[in-house]
């Protein structure tokens, strides 16, 4: 049975709530974790100011709290919301463990992996119900992949995850990013096939998102953290099997994965910023920033933007936003061409 326009505007009205939800969570624990002395500083500003750190975990905390809402309800997908949420929960557990425990580099990807085990579980438990092993790729046509699918799950998870952590250098850039890529996603559902369940869970990331935007934006006063960005990042993950965006959300995402593919063309290993000897920009004395010089810099894609010309942070911030949308335009392009 196909679902009623009432279905589909249900699922975007309540989550809608994960806006207002989000932005008072995300100040409340500004508050807290200043007081408990969870800051970082903001390495990019010439006065170096202490910013409260994990505050993004009000994005996993709305969007689980609301899943569990909307079933109640009765509006949604149990299996789809529980397969959701098991994975947002447990990516956000990994970031709040590296977040207070600075554990190595290659850790995160190794646990990461781990977070896309529920959908697997419950894929096998429930066949047919959670995920669909055939994956559509324009041109080259359909295929039907019923040992591979389910065994690539934990690796799209983890890589959706770790991209999305490793291209969060400046103010803004990946709870705007996040939500200019779910924006995309979320039109191409409702143009394509507006299942409200999906309707639901991308409505709920992009306001989710936004309400932590509003306080992470440049000049930045809450910083995600580990916890932020993994969880929403394995969101999107999620949701691009869940869904069946798959394709659209690896083109939606292609700043992550092009920052991705330069750092670890340098580097060659997982390994944390932090533990970097070379960093990959300098901050100059008028505030702006430059490409780094040290020959053992890592390649990213914020100091491929800066070769040859230092610039504000800000003006980097709305380049990154410019790739976000076009990449986003691309990858709605392919959902409607993919029908």
């Amino acid at each position: 049975m196909l679902p009623s326009g009432w279905d589909v505007t249900t699922a975007v009205l309540l989550a809608i709530v994960a806006f207002p939800v989000s932005l008072v969570l995300t100040r409340f624990f500004m508050r807290v974790n200043a007081r408990s002395g969870i800051v970082g500083i903001d390495v990019h500003k010439v006065s170096k100011p202490l910013i409260p750190e994990m505050c993004g975990v009000s994005i996993p905390f709305t969007l689980i709290l609301l899943s569990a809402v909307y079933v109640l309800i009765g509006g949604g997908n149990s299996l789809m919301m529980l397969a959701f949420s098991l994975v947002v929960g447990s990516a956000a557990v990994v970031g709040a463990l590296d977040d207070r425990l600075k554990m190595r580099g290659i850790y995160k990807p190794l646990l990461t992996l781990l977070c896309g085990l529920p959908i697997v579980a419950l894929g096998l438990l429930y066949p047919n119900q959670v995920y669909n092993p055939t994956l559509q790729v324009p041109i080259f046509g359909v295929f039907h992949l019923p040992v591979i699918y389910p065994l690539a799950i934990p690796v799209a998870i983890s890589v959706t995850s770790n991209t999305t952590n490793m291209l969060d250098p400046l103010n803004g850039t990946m709870a705007g990013g996040v939500s200019i890529v779910s924006a995309a996603l979320l039109i191409g559902v409702l143009i394509t096939n507006p299942a409200p369940s999906s309707v639901f869970l991308y409505s709920g990331l992009l306001f989710a998102a936004l309400g932590f935007f509003y306080f992470n934006r440049y000049p930045s006063r809450a910083f995600a953290g580990n916890v932020g960005q993994l969880s929403v990042g394995a969101a999107l993950g999620a949701l691009a099997i869940l869904s069946r965006t798959e394709i659209a959300s690896i083109v939606a995402m292609f700043p992550n994965i092009q920052n991705s593919f330069f750092f670890l063309s340098k580097i060659k290993r997982f390994t944390e910023h932090r533990a970097l000897t070379a960093k990959p920009t300098k901050l100059l004395d008028d505030g702006r920033l430059a490409s780094s010089s040290d020959p053992k810099a890592p390649l990213t894609l914020v100091r491929t933007l800066l070769v040859g010309q230092p610039a504000k942070e800000s003006e980097i911030v709305s380049t990154i936003f410019g790739l976000y949308l076009i990449s986003a335009a691309l990858a709605l392009i392919t959902m409607i061409l993919m029908g």
